[in-house]
């Protein structure tokens, strides 16, 4: 089961508690830069597209790889003044601004992202990964090729890219309203490749890495690049990561994508992954979307599986917490816009537009869990001598459970229904007990799988042949 406790001792002075206001207001958003570590940068390294160049602000500074990105707040007067949870969003091939042009401000999907990350009490940072290496359009159907127009070695998911999430770490890192021990990612496409590399577990290891590389001959041979990027000790690891329509065959950059075998991908321990795809989208690699059984290439789905089978041969718990795959969905489903809620689970919402909308709900949920504790020691009222109240503010698809120990041994018991809503409490009588220690699970519910409405959207892998 997915849980997480918080819990703390109780004598007999208690402190006094708050409740956390509802979210709200949106702040504008902040342009930065940032520099790639100078011992990962090509040598010489990439030219900025002209557009950057002309950005206010940008250096011209031919001896580094600068980033630009985007910093979305939420509101202090309703959250505080931070630190905050942070998700760094990183975008797909598509690029991160709209219409590929930087003043245009970021695409609508990554404006919905802001504005719905701020409301919740997120900070939340977009990373630009193609203007600083030259790319001012999107970068799709790339891979490693001979020709340059055509090669993906400037920005490469597997071995480039991934130098930006600890570039944009590091500084996450540095800033004072970041809560360092509360980041998380959430990336799209590509961008989620980049993110499943950045994230390698140290316990696999397949160098030397290579992939298949299309040469002047047009034939396909086996090239040695570099190896997955591990981000340093030093810098705060992501707790949890939500990535959209993966591709997950990188070229044969972790091993033979088309079979499983234990130690070829597993996202590193610290970490919770969750994985989402459709039926209709290419990188699933289904070969008939209509078909019983579904069959293909089904990348994804081996990666997870191999996944499992190096979680269990290293003893720990497998990183990736839910791979939901919806039927008839199409890649980039997040890009669509959302049904009127009137419209909700009827014909008039389309598969992406539902794929959105649940996938949504689940991410929100998994960022609550894991980036968003709850402070028991304020938020707790004494009752005179008998007992304590707690009371905090919940989140939306998160049940609460409080339990109680006495004298700190013997089993924890419940001392309060499984809570949902707003704002909760919940009242542990001290009894005979000369000391009393109290916590709280925090469970979420899960997907909506079995819901009627649902019926026949939610795949298990039972349904593919692989």
């Amino acid at each position: 089961m997915i849980s997480n406790r918080y819990w703390m001792p109780v004598g007999w002075i208690l402190c006094f508690a708050g409740v956390l206001s509802a979210p709200a207001g949106i702040p504008a958003g902040e342009t930065v830069f940032f520099d790639v570590p100078t011992n990962w940068v090509l040598t010489p390294p990439p030219a900025p597209s002209l557009q950057l160049a002309e950005v206010p602000g940008y250096p011209d500074a031919p001896d580094r790889l600068t980033l630009i990105a985007r910093l979305h707040r939420p509101d202090a007067e309703i959250h505080g003044p931070g630190p905050y949870p942070t998700i760094l969003v990183l975008h797909g091939s598509g690029g991160l601004w709209s219409n590929d042009a930087i003043t245009n401000g970021m695409a609508s999907q990554f404006e919905e992202w802001a504005s719905v990350l701020s409301s919740n009490g997120y900070l939340s940072l977009y990373v630009d990964s193609f203007n600083p290496r030259g790319i001012s359009t999107n970068f799709a159907n790339r891979l490693p090729h001979h020709d340059p127009a055509l090669d993906d070695a400037l920005c490469s998911p597997n071995y480039e890219r991934p130098k930006d999430v600890v570039a944009a770490l590091s500084f996450l890192a540095a800033h004072n309203e970041v809560d360092r021990d509360r980041i998380g990612i959430l990336a799209f496409s590509h961008g989620s490749q980049v993110a499943l590399n950045a994230i390698l577990d140290p316990s696999v290891d397949l160098t030397p890495y290579t992939v298949r590389y299309i040469n002047e001959s047009n034939a396909t041979i086996n090239l040695e690049v570099p190896s997955p990027v591990r981000i340093p000790d030093a810098l705060p690891f992501p707790v949890v990561c939500a990535l959209y329509y993966p591709g997950c065959s990188h070229y044969g950059y972790h091993g033979q994508a088309s079979s499983i075998s234990a130690g070829r991908y597993m996202p590193d321990r610290r970490t919770h992954v969750l994985l989402f795809h459709g039926t209709r989208d290419s990188l699933l690699g289904v070969t008939d979307p209509d078909a019983t059984p579904l069959t293909g290439s089904l990348y994804p789905i081996k990666l997870v599986e191999s996944a499992r089978l190096q979680a269990e041969a290293e003893a720990v718990p497998n990183p990736f917490i839910h791979h939901l795959v919806y039927d008839q969905v199409n890649h980039s489903f997040d890009g669509v816009t959302l049904a009127d809620e009137g419209d909700w689970n009827s014909p008039s919402e389309s598969a992406d537009q539902k794929a959105k909308r649940l996938t949504r709900d689940e991410t929100l949920k998994a960022f609550a869990l894991w980036l968003k504790p709850v402070d028991l020691a304020a938020s707790i009222q004494p009752l005179s001598f008998e007992g304590l109240r707690v009371q905090w503010h919940s989140e939306k698809d998160l049940l609460y459970t409080m339990e109680q120990q006495d004298n700190y041994q013997g089993p924890w018991i419940d001392i309060s229904a499984t809570l949902t809503g707003p704002v909760q409490q919940a009242e542990a009588p001290f009894g005979a007990a000369q000391s009393t220690a109290i916590r709280l699970s925090i469970t979420p519910m899960p997907p909506p799988v079995n819901a009627p409405e649902n019926t026949g959207f939610f795949l298990s892998y039972d349904a593919f042949s692989y």
